[in-house]
């Protein structure tokens, strides 16, 4: 059990390591089935001090999964406990948005491997546990955010890196809310490898298509991938940008600041209008002063201070 358990980590982090559609040679199988029968030696904490979350396509984490599927199913013996064996050493994934996914790692120096249910239950801790303990590892070693302007677009940012965790800093939510103060709360985030993050501060149609074009191009060319999708920052988390659903709200706030332009232009014009009655001299009113300053006491919880106003202006007609 102890040797299937490593095994199943093992080929989990050599599909993990391959292109999504490449195979591995049937001599390199055997001799990663035999390096794996060896445990790796690292205990519970430095295994937990290398935990880190990492931002994969939901596309790949399948092919992932059909891969280890395979290996567990050809290292069947019968055992009467297979399937909660098989369970054990399934993946551990949990949603992001949209199409990506998130997984876990443990981020050794002589490689990565995949964290599965059985070794987080052996760790005795939960999803919940797990998540936060991998974030805190991320943020300790890669939580710095380099970010570059691209010259030829100063509306473009890149967050390139080399290290594989470029688009899991995504996660790093917040540095994100901090960035916020300096770029505004519009951030629309592209992902197109684990290496590549572009993201801009603006919802302009034409700079979001170019940031789309921009992604997929990356996405294409460059290895490791993770999405095509276009992501918005919220201070909730992320989510999937809707560009259409963007342009009905942008135009409902639209509609409503004219309409509220439209309301304040009345309130000012009945303002003006009334101020203008109160302005007229005394004897040109029915019952003069006395009666105005009464008018201003039955609104004096409408208008706040508009009865001040009316006095002042009174006196200075009468003077």
């Amino acid at each position: 059990m102890r040797i299937f358990f490593f095994l199943t980590l093992f080929f989990a982090a050599a599909a993990f390591a391959q292109a999504p559609d490449a195979e591995a040679p049937a001599a390199e199988t055997a001799a990663e089935e035999t390096a794996a029968a060896v445990p790796p030696p690292h205990g519970v904490e430095e295994s937990l001090a290398a935990l880190r979350p990492l931002l994969i396509g939901q596309r790949y984490l399948e092919q992932m999964r059909k891969r280890l599927a395979v290996q567990l199913a050809r290292m069947d013996r019968g055992d009467a406990d297979f399937n909660a064996w098989f369970t054990d050493n399934a993946l551990i994934a949990r949603e992001f948005a949209a199409d990506v996914r998130i997984i876990y790692v443990l981020d050794f120096a002589e490689g990565a491997q995949l964290v599965s249910h059985g070794m987080m239950k052996s760790w005795g801790m939960d999803l919940d546990r797990l998540h936060q303990r991998a974030l805190v590892n991320l943020d300790r070693a890669h939580g710095e955010i380099a970010i570059k302007q691209v010259a030829k677009l100063p509306w473009l940012y890149v967050i390139e890196t080399g290290d594989g965790y470029a688009a899991s800093r995504a996660l790093l939510h917040w540095r994100w809310a901090e960035m916020t103060l300096k770029y505004g709360n519009t951030l629309i985030l592209g992902m197109p490898t684990r290496d590549v993050v572009v993201f801009t501060p603006t919802l302009n149609p034409e700079r979001i298509e170019q940031l789309r074009e921009t992604v997929d191009t990356v996405e294409r060319h460059q290895g490791q991938p993770v999405s095509r999708r276009l992501f918005q920052w919220t201070p909730q988390g992320w989510i999937e940008f809707d560009a259409a659903l963007q342009q009905t709200e942008e135009q409902g706030r639209q509609s409503g600041e004219e309409q509220g332009g439209g309301e304040g232009e009345v309130v000012d014009a009945a303002t003006e209008a009334h101020a203008d009655v109160a302005g007229q001299p005394a004897d040109a009113q029915q019952g003069g002063q006395p009666r105005q300053a009464k008018t201003g006491d039955e609104h004096r919880d409408q208008q706040g201070d508009q009865p001040l106003q009316h006095e002042r202006e009174t006196s200075e007609e009468e003077q």
